[in-house]
């Protein structure tokens, strides 16, 4: 991993605490390999969609996240355009909760969650690695008894 990157440190703690608890057998966590700018730039243009930055300081670190049905960040192959008529200027990068609920990017690089109750919610990035992944793994760490 790369320590200019931004997300650096993040990643390695997700690493970390998925590691403790695969080694507590208590569910195991993909996270993918790291994507060249290059290939982030080259999907950028041929999908004429910006990412946002801290999505592509991710990519960089790990394509892709796995958290079962808590959460995930697709790797860079796999995200597409939103097939809902409603949503179709969106891009689906991820999900959350287990429900259908989508993580979706616009074309300029806006990042939001699409639950089906509430509609399109437009947050940071970095707030929902934060909320919905840090705080999770560290919910299933303290779940084994591990402190953090």
């Amino acid at each position: 991993m790369e320590h200019s990157n931004p997300l650096y440190d993040t990643v390695k703690k997700i690493a970390q605490y998925c590691e403790i608890l695969e080694d507590k057998n208590y569910d195991s966590y993909k996270l993918g390999a790291p994507v060249p700018a290059e290939e982030i730039v080259a999907w950028e243009s041929a999908n004429q969609v910006t990412l946002p930055d801290g999505l592509k300081h991710f990519l960089m670190l790990a394509n892709g996240f796995d958290m079962n049905t808590h959460a995930d960040f697709l790797p860079l192959a796999q995200i597409c355009p939103c097939p809902d008529p409603e949503y179709a200027d969106y891009f689906i990068v991820g999900h959350y909760i287990g429900d259908g609920s989508m993580l979706v990017i616009d074309r300029s690089g806006g990042f939001y969650e699409l639950d089906h109750a509430f509609g399109l919610s437009k947050t940071a990035f970095e707030h929902f690695l934060k909320r919905w992944i840090i705080d999770g793994l560290e919910d299933n760490l303290a779940e084994v008894g591990v402190s953090v």
